[in-house]
């Protein structure tokens, strides 16, 4: 009997540990890519512009990480697809910024090529 409850024992722990560790590699290089970028974007424009949602995309990358971990592959997949799109919102986010400050330059710069026109044409008129 005591053989017997050892073996179911193990058995069960071999079952477990099986079904615990079989989370699909391409979920692991996915959420290896998504920490990888999620790093990158914090050097970059999206750090300065978007900080909020890398910080968010990062734990949902962990989260993904701990849930792939402890083999729930569907709330691996769920957390990693959130995070993606925490990291494109986060790039387009910075895009817009980026942008946004280069329009506002160019404006004062063609307000200023425009004043600088208007001085010449007035100097002409006299």
């Amino acid at each position: 009997m005591k053989r017997m409850m050892t073996f179911l024992l193990l058995s069960l722990l071999a079952a477990g540990s099986v079904w615990g560790a079989a989370v699909a590699p391409g979920i692991a290089d996915r959420i290896a890519k998504a920490e990888e970028r999620a790093a990158k974007m914090a050097g970059g424009p999206a750090g300065d512009y978007a900080r909020d949602l890398l910080t968010t995309a990062r734990s949902a990358v962990s989260g993904a990480r701990t849930a792939a971990e402890s083999g729930n592959e569907k709330a691996a997949l769920q957390k990693l697809e959130v995070a993606e799109l925490q990291l494109e919102v986060a790039d387009a986010r910075a895009a817009e910024k980026e942008l946004a400050e280069k329009v506002a330059v160019s404006r004062a710069e063609l307000k200023k090529l425009e004043a600088q026109l208007e001085r010449y044409v007035q100097g002409e008129e006299k």
